[in-house]
């Protein structure tokens, strides 16, 4: 829609007319009544209460003739049709929205809809508080600016705090940093946001940059409030020091605010963009969350958990592509309507539902609906006990596949259902460790480990808490032990087995041991898992993933290639590894400029994804710009020879080969050419 006027508020005053010209007032008291009509557009303001506001210093009289003055010098500065969007009336003055576009307003929006991309939209529309540099133009005027002032910071704050969840929830590590880093320039003295960018420092891997965040957060509350360090501050210090072997200047591991040693993801935008994966031509579902009537945490895990295993088993019909949950799951908290949320992640169909307790037990309504129309394909209401959840989701399942697919057997649903457990508390201890699984911190994976265990004992036919059990160990050792993958552990392939063997049709099992399995270079026994996952489960976004790395690692790019990108096109709201994975795969496929583009985001998502940015740019010839992905690998290898994890003569080099064994020396050839071509050798 075209708009007469563009007016902008954050960050300072701007008015621009439709072709893009600014718009010129003759006095401060003319533009701080253009912005007090743009900060409440749509709503008729009393002229006494506008006179007031600005000349209320003055006698009625002469307040209300300078306002008649100054109505018409904002008529006269409106370029052509632009004073028809201001409107007398009534006594009333009123500044038409549907004729003015006004930062903030979209600001509130965006803030108030609360989904991952309009809190992205909100958070880039936050240019600066309120009128920065505005002069001054009364003492009623002034207080009353102050006041929204300190309230759109506030928002802002709140929309920043949202982002920082939803990015650490999902494994979006790398941004998750990034609005830390926002929040901390705000307020210093956030230690629960201090905590966060401890966690989220040592998941990358950086040990160091999480206790000099430590000694900053210290030294803060100390300087500026007098206090020590909360207990949890000091037990995640605790967690951190465990076991660690750090260098002994610190300090400088950690970056300013604001400033990282690699190019941004935004710089990276604006020279590549990234690849858009392709749609199939199939119907793309999500599953959003189950509304609430009341909040209930436990009513909310069986929420999620519900939405979760229906998508799940969607997931299993090729006829159907299915948003992964984690991605879906983010909207929870949204007021965004589903329709508005199924185009946000790129589905043509969205199934939303509600819970809420019954006399006789809970009273479940679903819905699935189009998005591209808003049309409702598909509602139905029920009545259950809670013992009877199971069944109910298998009968969701097969109404929303008859709605969905021309022809789905229902032998092939009966034959990929899961087994489900045969107590419901043990369902539900699974769905606290889940949850708690999907947190940044070693904590969490101990948390998690009992939660399932506790599952396991409540009932020993369950298979999912084993696959969790070993999940916990994989994350511990990957994320915070900084050993990619590594499996002889003998526990972790006990659970694995023990879950198969209680459920066969668990992809994630099959995915878990086809991994071990290459890693012990075993490669065709892997291939045939990976794919095992892929068939019971060809929408499992987690799955792709790791079938993008394994198989590029066996040597089967074009499908490691189309694996990366359905996992992508699959989960728009992705950890950060995805993009490694996939990328990976991109790149031994010879792809560069879309491995980078791909990797761009997330350029620190593991210890070496920035060996693979920086062999791409050496192979596109741009070995001027290796310099900083080089060094962040190094940074990785030397943590590594100071933990006593490789030997002396271990080189970063061989550091790098060990951590992704490829299989073909062709491979192999081609990484350790581009690492040689950026500097490595």
């Amino acid at each position: 829609m075209a708009y007469d006027l563009q007016i902008n508020l954050l960050g300072g005053f701007e008015c621009r007319a439709a072709g893009g010209e600014c718009v010129h007032f003759p006095t401060r008291k003319v533009r701080a009544l253009c912005v007090w009509l743009a900060l409440h557009a749509d709503e008729p303001q009393a002229r006494d209460r506008l006179a007031t506001l600005l000349w209320g210093e003055q006698s009625d009289a002469s307040a209300r003739l300078n306002l008649r003055k100054a109505l018409s010098r904002l008529r006269a500065c409106c370029p052509g049709s632009g004073s028809d969007c201001l409107i007398t009336q009534d006594d009333r003055v009123t500044l038409l929205s549907d004729r003015v576009t006004v930062d903030v307003a979209h600001f509130l929006r965006s803030a108030q809809e609360a989904t991952p991309a309009s809190l992205e939209r909100a958070a880039a529309l936050y240019r600066g508080p309120l009128l920065l540099g505005f002069p001054a133009c009364g003492e009623v005027f002034d207080d009353c600016i102050t006041a929204e002032r300190q309230r759109l910071e506030d928002t802002y704050c709140s929309v920043l705090h949202r982002l920082l969840e939803h990015h650490a929830a999902t494994g979006a590590i790398e941004s998750g940093v990034q609005t830390a880093l926002s929040l901390l320039r705000i307020d210093p003295l956030q230690e629960h946001v201090h905590q966060t960018l401890m966690r989220l420092y040592l998941y990358l891997g950086r040990p160091g940059a999480a206790l000099a965040q430590y000694r900053r957060c210290r030294d803060l509350l100390a300087e500026e409030l007098g206090v020590e360090p909360s207990t949890e501050t000091e037990q995640l210090k605790a967690i951190l020091l465990e076991g660690q072997t750090l260098p002994a200047t610190t300090e400088d591991d950690a970056p300013s605010p604001g400033v990282h040693p690699i190019r941004t993801p935004a710089e990276h935008a604006r020279e590549q963009p990234s690849p858009v994966p392709p749609r199939s031509g199939r119907p793309m579902v999500a599953v959003l969350s189950f509304a609430l009537a009341i909040q209930d945490p436990g009513l909310r895990l069986l929420g999620d958990g519900m939405a979760e295993d229906i998508a799940i088993e969607l997931g299993r019909f090729r006829e159907l592509d299915v948003i992964a949950p984690p991605s879906a799951l983010a909207y929870r908290d949204a007021t965004a309507p589903p329709e508005r949320i199924g185009k946000e992640l790129g589905a043509t169909c969205v199934v939303s539902g509600a819970l809420q307790e019954a006399a006789s037990g809970l009273r479940i309504t679903i819905r699935l609906l189009d998005t591209t129309t808003g049309r409702q394909l598909w509602a139905e209401r029920y009545v259950r006990r809670r013992g009877e959840m199971f069944e109910l989701q298998d009968e969701i399942v097969h109404r929303l596949v008859a709605e969905l697919a021309d022809r789905i057997e229902d032998d092939r649903l009966a034959a990929a259902r899961r087994k489900t457990p045969s107590e419901l508390e043990a369902y539900d201890l699974w769905l606290r460790g889940r949850a708690t699984l999907r947190r940044t911190d070693l904590a969490a994976l101990k948390e998690a480990r009992g939660y399932f265990q506790q599952a396991i004992a409540r009932d020993p036919h369950f298979g999912r808490p084993h696959v969790g059990l070993a999940l916990a160990q994989i994350n511990e050792w990957a994320c915070f032990s900084w050993n990619h993958w590594v499996f002889p552990r003998q526990e972790v392939l006990e659970h694995v087995d023990r879950a198969l063997e209680l459920d066969e049709y668990d992809q994630h099992a099959h995915c878990v041991l086809a991994m071990a399995r290459l890693y012990a270079g075993h490669y065709e026994t892997a291939r045939h898992g990976l794919l095992r996952a892929l068939e019971l489960n060809p929408n499992d976004a987690d799955v792709l993933a790791h079938a993008a790395l394994g198989l590029t690692l066996i040597g089967d790019h074009e499908p490691a290639v189309e694996h990366g990108r359905n996992a992508l096109r699959l989960a728009p709201h992705a950890p950060d590894w995805y993009t490694t994975f996939a990328g990976m795969a991109l790149f031994n496929a010879r792809q560069y400029e879309q491995a980078l583009a791909t990797m761009a985001p997330a350029p620190e998502a593991i210890c070496n994804t920035s060996a693979f940015i920086a062999a791409a740019e050496a192979h596109l010839g741009r070995a001027e710009r290796c310099s900083a992905y080089r060094e962040t690998v190094h940074a990785h290898y030397q943590r590594e020879l100071e933990r006593g994890a490789l030997s002396a003569q271990t080189s970063c080099v061989d550091w790098l080969l060990t951590v992704d064994p490829f299989r073909l020396d062709d491979d192999v050839a081609h990484y350790v050419d581009g690492l040689r071509r950026a500097g490595f050798l």
